[in-house]
C-alpha cells in the first residue's frame, strides 16, 4: 500500500482504476463506428472497433496479463455480452497499431472545467513466447508504454501516446495536456512524481490548471525559472504532505 494513504482510500483508488479499464460502453456503438471505418476503405474491411481495441489494451496493461490471457477473457465474455472473440495474434497487432485519439463521447459539455489525472504503464511486446524467451534467454524482453489522460468525473480516455518502453514518462505529460486544453478546459491536473520537473509545470502555468503532481521529498524550495513548482514546493513544507494532499483533494474529487 501506498505511504500516507489508508486502506480505504487505496482500495477506493483500485476499483476507480478498474472502472476505467472495463468501460464496455463500446458495444453500444460497436456496428456504426465499424460502419464509420470501413467507409471508403480500399482492401480487408475492419471487423473490430478502434474502441473495442482500446478495451482489450487496457486489459491487457491494467492486469498486467499475457496476450493468450486476454483472449481467454474475452472468450468468456461473449458468452455473456456482444463481443467478437479475436485471436492473441490479431490482438497485439491492432493493439500496437492504436492511433492517439481523443474520446467526442465524454460526459460533459465541452465548456465544463474537467479534472486530469495523467498515468503511464508499460506492456510486454516481445514476438516471442514468455516460455521461450525465459528458457533461452536469447534475447531481452520488449516493451512498450502507454501514456494516457483520464478525465477524473467520467472515468473517460482524453487522450493517449504509445511509445517505446524506454522513453521517460515525463517526456509525454506536455502533448497528453495539451492535446487535452485543444478541447476542454482543465481545471486540475493529477500526477505522481515521474511528471514533477520545472517544464512540466511550466506547461501547467501556460494552461492555467491547478497542478497536483506530487514533489520529489528532496525539492528544492528554488524557482530556477519556475515560480509554479517553487510555489508547490513552498506549500508542502508549509503545510506538509498531508495537509498539502487534502487541500488538492477537495475539489473536483468524487
Amino acid at each position: 500500500m501506498p505511504a500516507n494513504k489508508s486502506w480505504h482510500d487505496y482500495n477506493e483508488s483500485l476499483i476507480e482504476r478498474g472502472r476505467v479499464l472495463i468501460d464496455l460502453d463500446f458495444i453500444r456503438s460497436y456496428n456504426k463506428e465499424i460502419e464509420n471505418m470501413n467507409k471508403d476503405k480500399v482492401g480487408a474491411p475492419f471487423q473490430y472497433s478502434d474502441n473495442y481495441i482500446q478495451f482489450l489494451a487496457f486489459l491487457k496493461i491494467g492486469f498486467k496479463i499475457l496476450y493468450r490471457t486476454v483472449h481467454g477473457i474475452i472468450r468468456e465474455l461473449s458468452e455473456y455480452v456482444r463481443i467478437e472473440e479475436i485471436h492473441f495474434t490479431h490482438i497485439r497487432r491492432r493493439i500496437l497499431k492504436i492511433k492517439p485519439s481523443v474520446d467526442k463521447n465524454l460526459d460533459f459539455n465541452d465548456d465544463d472545467p474537467i479534472t486530469l489525472i495523467v498515468d503511464a504503464s508499460g506492456l510486454t511486446v516481445s514476438k516471442k513466447g514468455d516460455y521461450i524467451e525465459d528458457k533461452w534467454k536469447r534475447e531481452k524482453k520488449e516493451f512498450v508504454k502507454l501514456h494516457i489522460s483520464v478525465d477524473e468525473k467520467s472515468k473517460k480516455i482524453v487522450s493517449f501516446r504509445i511509445t517505446k518502453g524506454d522513453v521517460h514518462d515525463t517526456k509525454k505529460f506536455g502533448p497528453l495536456v495539451k492535446e487535452a486544453a485543444n478541447k476542454y478546459v482543465i481545471d486540475k491536473v493529477y500526477g505522481d512524481k515521474a511528471y514533477d520537473n520545472r517544464k512540466n509545470f511550466n506547461i501547467l502555468d501556460k494552461i492555467n490548471p491547478e497542478p497536483a503532481i506530487k514533489i520529489r521529498n528532496n525539492a528544492s524550495p528554488r524557482s530556477k525559472g519556475c515560480p509554479l513548482r517553487r510555489d508547490e514546493v513552498l506549500l508542502i513544507k508549509k503545510l506538509g504532505y498531508d495537509g498539502w494532499k487534502d487541500l488538492k483533494m477537495q475539489v473536483g474529487d468524487g
